[in-house]
């Protein structure tokens, strides 16, 4: 065997190395080898070729090794790995992903940052590494220069499906940074957004989740005519699945689409993410076609306790319909309801045994209006059919409302697990702070007194503390001489009640509000609606809220 032969020998010692993990020890004895190779007194072109033949090789290896440590999340091995492999030429774009996400879980941050700006180097029009660039950005939260990639990737892509998923994140980029943004550019990153979605559902119309994107979007900034046309290109493409058909019966309530709402909305229990929760009943769910002339009906809650003080506005024309209605309400809701002047027999959910109770039919609380199919004529509740002990609003009376300034009730948010938009902070309630001889009384629970100190003029009695169920904090409300809420439960309470409410809401509300354009909110009449001219703008809305209190306050 001759010299040369025998030097190449060498070349399973470095292979056998890397293929024992043993990283550094494969780097030494590579380094030897190729160094013995380039001052071997042999035909040069046989050196050469070993020469390049061993570096594909060790790169190979090297990158496969990096991997495998990867993949079972070896970071510190990955990245020794990932660097030699780096040091050699990586372009190899998921390479350069995973060894990118090594060095910011070992918070290199500075080393990241160089090979980003590498990247940027050498980009040009390649696709993969822009579209790279873009997503490293994203997780950076530097959503300006994500979106600035993506753009690049649309430019330099010349296949119509990869440009439908470049838009497609495109979308969602303009989505995310208009919560950065301040409130009057709000509105314009989501237009961006959805002129981004529909491109890619127009370049791509099969595509159930482009159309998708796009008609949430459409909802989700008041744009109907755009809504309805991706939501029929979703339903042409008979496509839709649990998820879709939740969405789009809430869309159609949205746009007064009432038949569509009746027909989709009940899909929330067996959407494919989050669905509704609801107890397996062994009786046949009344659907409307059943005659309950000579049947007890129960009607089970479900969802939030605002849906809960809702849909019992509708026992009255149950009870027209059904020998006997049981109702099975919250804990938080059950001292409220159970004295009701219907005769409804209501159970708390914590202590009954359904399987226990004497009923005919059930159903969910959210469907009643699904099978009664209620349209814009006759859709509210109305007013004051929730009562709340004389006893017991006197009680509150006398411990914290027996003062002559005009009462106005505060809430500022809901229940934690919903949704934010609704929510608004304590300090854009400053506002009202400048009307002359008023109470304010805190509504939201878990808000500490501390939280009131901005009020200088008039104080703020954190008075939910002393409710204990909603019960005590109907009766509240019904010591106040206005309430002024954001979208929860108490507006829903306190429109049941019939108190006089002023309810704040965002510029792309919930759906379930489909005209804010009157004196009330349509369900309630006692609820008069304050809309933001722009997302979470919420002085456009309070200002004039405090200006009516201030016409009230003058009656």
């Amino acid at each position: 065997m001759d010299k040369f032969t025998l030097l190449k020998l060498d070349r399973a010692i470095w292979t056998a190395f890397i293929e024992n993990q043993n990283i550094p020890e494969a780097v030494k004895y590579y380094q030897i080898y190729i160094d013995c190779l380039e001052n071997f007194d042999a035909d040069e072109y046989l050196i050469t070729q070993e020469i390049e033949f061993s570096k594909r090789l060790f790169q190979k290896k090297i990158i496969t090794c990096a991997n495998n440590f990867f993949n079972e999340h070896d970071i510190p091995n990955a990245a020794i790995a990932y660097s030699i492999a780096f040091k050699n030429d990586v372009k190899d774009v998921k390479t350069l992903k995973n060894y990118i996400t090594c060095l910011d879980e070992l918070k290199q941050y500075d080393l990241k940052l160089e090979i980003i700006k590498h990247l940027e180097e050498i980009a040009g029009s390649n696709v993969e590494i822009n579209n790279l660039l873009s997503q490293t950005y994203e997780q950076q939260n530097d959503i300006p220069q994500a979106i600035s990639y993506t753009q690049k990737c649309i430019e330099s892509e010349q296949e119509e499906e990869k440009r439908a998923e470049y838009y497609n994140n495109l979308g969602f980029l303009y989505d995310k940074y208009a919560n950065e943004v301040p409130n009057k550019n709000k509105r314009e990153e989501l237009q961006k957004s959805l002129i981004a979605f529909e491109t890619a559902s127009d370049l791509l119309p099969s595509s159930r989740l482009y159309a998708k994107n796009a008609a949430i979007l459409a909802n989700k900034i008041n744009n109907h005519i755009s809504g309805k046309k991706y939501w029929t290109r979703l339903i042409n493409n008979a496509c839709l699945t649990n998820d879709d058909k939740f969405d789009y019966g809430a869309y159609s309530l949205k746009v007064e689409n009432f038949s569509d709402w009746y027909k989709y909305f009940d899909a929330r229990f067996e959407k494919e993410s989050g669905p509704t929760s609801f107890p397996k009943i062994d009786k046949p769910k009344w659907d409307g076609t059943q005659d309950l002339s000579n049947s007890t009906l129960l009607i089970h809650y479900e969802q939030g306790f605002g849906d809960t003080f809702m849909m019992w506005g509708y026992i009255p024309r149950l009870l027209k319909l059904a020998k006997h209605i049981i109702f099975v309400t919250q804990y938080e809701t059950y001292n409220l309801l159970k004295n009701n002047e219907y005769g409804v027999e209501v159970y708390s959910k914590d202590y009954v045994d359904l399987k226990k109770l004497n009923f005919d039919y059930y159903i969910p609380s959210m469907s009643v209006p699904l099978v009664l199919k209620p349209d814009r004529t006759n859709l509210s509740v109305g007013e004051g059919y929730i009562k709340v002990s004389n006893d017991l609003v006197s009680d509150f009376k006398q411990k914290y409302f027996n003062n002559d300034k005009f009462k106005i009730g505060f809430s500022f948010s809901g229940n934690k697990t919903g949704t934010r938009s609704r929510d608004i902070e304590v300090e854009e309630f400053l506002t009202f702070d400048e009307l002359e001889n008023v109470q304010f009384y805190n509504l939201t629970k878990n808000l500490p007194d501390s939280k009131f100190e901005i009020f200088k003029k008039n104080k703020v009695i954190n008075i939910v503390k002393h409710a204990y169920d909603f019960a005590d904090t109907a009766a509240i409300i019904m010591n106040c001489d206005v309430i002024v809420t954001a979208d929860n439960c108490i507006l829903n309470l306190a429109g049941a009640l019939g108190k006089k409410t002023f309810a704040l809401f965002n510029w792309n509300n919930n759906f379930r509000w489909f005209d804010l354009s009157g004196d009330n909110v349509i369900w309630y009449t006692s609820v008069k609606p304050y809309v933001c001219d722009d997302i979470n703008n919420w002085q456009s809305a309070i200002i004039p809220a405090m200006n009516d209190i201030k016409k009230l306050k003058a009656e």
